[in-house]
């Protein structure tokens, strides 16, 4: 039970209950044999108590009066007794009247106070570190501003000793902090350095890192890192984002807390003697008067304050400490808490804080392909044999089969966080969802990780949890980890991979390097194909690609690619033969046989031929329980027949119903199919209801990153063009759309560009503002993923068209017409042909504009609904066609 005032307890008359936990209380008390107030600390089990756990908490009540007890300076709370009485564990320890600092964050108080009290806990930190003690906890809560002014940090409950061999630290009951136990946990996770965070042995720099913590909400009123996603947030933030400005603050103090924030101990200073020295400088004795620079520069300053410990350094030839502040009384708090462990003697005696220590040489980077990375431990046979097939899809670039042999490995052992990290990544493009959901699995057990697979799981964090995702950030992290592991030969890929701002002439060389560690690296080779094609170098592209699969047979990514190559290059024949080889690689596969089936309609080849490759890969998605694939297949089969009732009815049943449309492939061309059904059948105002129906069911945090498949804008337009949405409304909302890909790659930007403005565009206005758009996002503009290129190219030449310039317009409608992708892209492959036929009429090819109009004839002749159709049908006539020839 609980003592009530006037209760006694040994020789202490309690007067006042100041707070309490799960296993004790604090009260004000009087010692009535020394007549002087303490702060009675106790602590009580309970009847069901757990008796590991009440030992713990003994101990560490133990450790901590110790501890304090240990420290002989002014900012120290001094410990008068400890001991048990009938059974109950006690410390008698000094009673602070005042109030903690939190109070003081955000309240205003002139920056020569709040300096002051930075300086005074610096100095207490300082003492600690000297005796061997690590505070582990330093946090607002644990600094109190007693009444007179005296700064005092509390709770050295957690503190550690770390391996001292003579002094205090010498004993047998020295302890020493580990990754493991008690210390792992402890802390106040908002105040940990990253290298607690990381489960990793912390020394006194942990101290300076929580101090700097501490300063930054101070001075500013807010933490350093983001903390509006809980847990995950503020690890993830501790761990990769630097610290804001300060506004307000002299910038040398700004630059002093910024080093104490340094993500790595080595780049802070080497001791809080060392800190105290350098915001010296700008403490006066009077707290309330302006903050000036009382030296020529904080970093290099002559000023030495004056520590109140017991190094002699300190004390010989000193001027006092000036008076302390006095501060408003507040009522009593005890707060306890904790934190981590190792004491440095660094830089002692120095009149000046040298720059972060130089890190060692690093030696000749050996090459390490992906496939002789260590091994993490698992203890599942299961998932280690699944997390090596995973490790060599992604040698061999095959990451979908990379994406199902982690997923295996994760679920045979849920603990197993290489795995979870390796799904992550592997899965980041394909389902992000997925990777989102194992990288926060990841990040909880990353303690369990080696250092380099917490480092890379660090680095992609901005990409991963943040959105939209921050590219720059991730791409920012991942260089300076290649710098730190130069010979290993995925990091450098994963880096490449993050460099979407870059000019592919940057990107080559680094490619190059890779190959050079890992001339069996597929994706290396695959990347430098894309770099290639970018620059237009198509033959050299090939060859990569080629050498792809020569190093890695199964490379199914590179076979992936070499069929989108052969597609919207117009060679449909190539396609055709890539497609069979590539099903008796993956025979389980759906795709290639779609791709089978692509390259035969586009060959003119005969329908039942080109069903059968259909109908194989329908048994495949099928089997896989990919039912809305399939029926997105069969409708642009109903729809590049002529069939639009049939193709309606298909697209119909994926995302109908009241549920929100969470972002699958299927479900995002399901809806743009339909709204090109209703525009090219002539029931715009049936397709603008639907788009007022659907837009609201959007969840727009969880479409695919490609721009291509999200239907937010195209919806928008189906309604502005119909009079259910305002132009000024429409267009303030496909701005703020195209805004989002301001910081994505120019590859990305191309593809938005194609989906709000050309895709979007009706009248010459449209396809002006179109071109303005393009012409602003500069020379990268056209280098789109291969397989679109056709596309792309498609839209530029229509918006050269409705602004009246067929010449520039005809070359990119023709690139366009030469795809094979009619089945892919049924209707814009027909309405391509028209513009096609119309810009060769305005030129003056009258053979040319008939060839175009009977290809779309010979497939949509009877689709009496079809406005395309009827207006081919019209122009044909028109220029006297002849009824023969053949469709593309």
């Amino acid at each position: 039970m609980r003592f009530a005032p006037g209760d006694t307890f040994d020789r202490y008359l309690i007067e006042a209950l100041l707070g309490e936990g799960g296993m004790g209380e604090v009260y004000r008390a009087n010692d009535t044999r020394l007549r002087r107030k303490v702060a009675l600390k106790v602590l009580r089990q309970g009847e069901d108590e757990d008796s590991e756990l009440w030992a713990h908490a003994v101990a560490r009540m133990l450790r901590e009066a110790r501890a304090a007890a240990a420290l002989s300076h002014p900012g120290a709370v001094a410990i008068y007794d400890v001991g048990q009485h009938e059974g109950t564990p006690f410390i008698a320890m000094e009673l602070i009247e005042g109030r903690n600092l939190r109070a003081l964050i955000g309240a205003g108080t002139p920056l020569g106070m709040r300096l002051r009290i930075l300086l005074d806990v610096a100095l207490a930190l300082a003492a600690a570190h000297a005796q061997g003690l690590v505070h582990r906890d330093v946090k607002p809560e644990n600094v109190m501003l007693r009444e007179d002014g005296a700064v005092k940090v509390l709770d050295f409950g957690v503190a550690r000793r770390v391996g001292s061999s003579d002094g205090p630290g010498s004993s047998s009951d020295v302890e020493v902090f580990s990754t493991t136990g008690e210390g792992l946990l402890m802390g106040t996770p908002t105040y940990m350095s990253p290298e607690q965070v990381r489960g990793e042995e912390i020394d006194a720099r942990a101290d300076q890192y929580a101090w700097g913590v501490v300063a930054y909400e101070l001075l500013s009123g807010k933490l350093p890192h983001r903390t509006e996603k809980g847990a995950v947030s503020i690890i993830a933030s501790i761990l990769g984002d630097p610290p804001p400005p300060l506004p307000g603050v002299p910038k040398d103090v700004e630059t002093i807390v910024h080093r104490t924030l340094a993500k790595e101990p080595d780049e802070r200073f080497p001791s809080m003697d060392l800190v105290a020295d350098a915001l010296g400088a700008f403490v006066t004795s009077d707290p309330s008067a302006p903050v000036s620079i009382r030296s020529r520069n904080a970093l290099g300053t002559t000023h030495r304050s004056v520590h109140a410990g017991p190094r002699s350094t300190r004390l010989a030839g000193k001027e006092p400490r000036a008076p302390r502040l006095v501060l408003i009384a507040g009522a009593a708090l005890v707060v306890a808490a904790a934190g981590g462990a190792l004491a440095l003697a660094l830089g002692l005696g120095r009149t000046e804080v040298p720059p972060p220590l130089a890190r060692a040489a690093m030696p000749a980077p050996v090459p390490t392909p992906v496939t002789d990375l260590p091994v993490p431990h698992t203890d599942v046979p299961e998932a280690l044999v699944a997390y090596r097939e995973g490790m060599q899809a992604i040698r061999d670039a095959s990451w979908s089969t990379a994406v199902v042999a982690f997923e295996r490995a994760r679920k045979a052992d849920p603990s197993f966080a290489a795995a979870h990290m390796r799904a992550a990544l592997a899965a980041m493009t394909i389902e992000p969802q997925t990777a989102r959901e194992a990288y926060q699995k990841a990040l909880l057990l990353r303690g369990s990780l080696g250092e380099r697979d917490q480092a890379l799981l660090d680095a992609y964090e901005p990409y991963v949890q943040r959105e939209p995702p921050d590219h720059a950030e991730a791409a920012r992290r991942l260089a300076a980890l290649a710098v730190r592991y130069p010979g290993d030969a995925e990091i450098l890929m994963h880096r490449i991979a993050m460099m979407k701002y870059e000019a592919p002439e940057a990107i080559l060389p680094l490619l190059n390097r890779c190959i050079e560690l890992d001339p069996k690296y597929a994706d290396c080779w695959q990347t430098k194909a894309h770099a290639l094609l970018q620059l237009g170098r198509a033959v050299e592209a090939h060859a990569a690609l080629e050498r792809c699969i020569d190093v890695a047979p199964g490379a199914i990514d590179c076979i992936h690619d070499r069929a989108r190559f052969a597609m919207q290059d117009g060679r449909c024949r190539d396609l055709e033969e890539v497609a069979r080889t590539w099903s008796a690689k993956e025979p389980a596969a759906g795709l290639p046989y779609h791709y089978l089936a692509v390259s035969l309609f586009a060959q003119g080849r005969p329908i039942p031929a080109v069903r059968a490759g259909l109908d194989q890969a329908a048994r495949r998605y099928r089997a896989l329980g990919q039912t809305d694939v399939v029926e997105i297949h069969e409708a642009c089969f109903s729809l590049v027949s002529g069939d639009f009732a049939e193709a309606e009815r298909r697209v119909q049943r994926i995302g109908d119903g009241q549920g929100e449309l969470v972002g699958t492939a299927s479900q995002a061309r399901a809806v743009l199919l339909r709204l090109e059904l209703y525009e090219e059948t002539g029931r715009a105002a049936e397709g603008a209801r639907y788009a007022e129906a659907t837009s609201p069911r959007l969840d727009a945090t969880t479409w695919l990153i490609n721009p291509l498949s999200d239907p937010t804008v195209p919806l928008f337009a189906a309604m502005q063009r119909n009079g259910r949405m305002s132009r000024s409304d429409y267009e303030a909302e496909r701005a703020a759309w195209f805004r989002g890909f301001d910081k994505r790659p120019s590859t990305d930007r191309a593809m938005a560009w194609a989906t709000a403005y050309a895709a979007q565009a009706r009248t010459a206005a449209d396809g002006k503002d179109a071109l303005s758009v393009l012409a602003s996002l500069g020379s990268q503009s056209y280098h789109v993923p291969a397989g679109f290129s056709g596309l792309l190219e498609g839209l530029v030449g229509k918006v050269h068209w409705l602004v009246g310039d067929p010449r520039a317009a005809l070359p990119h409608l023709e690139a366009a017409s030469r795809d094979c992708g009619a089945l892919v892209r049924p209707v814009f492959h027909y309405q391509n042909l028209l513009r096609l036929g119309e810009v060769r009429e305005a030129l003056g090819e009258k053979e040319g504009a008939c060839t175009a109009y009977r290809a779309i004839l010979a497939r949509w002749g009877g689709a009496t609904m079809s406005i395309t159709a009827k207006e081919a049908s019209k122009r044909a006539g028109a220029l006297g066609c002849r009824r023969e020839g053949a469709h593309r």
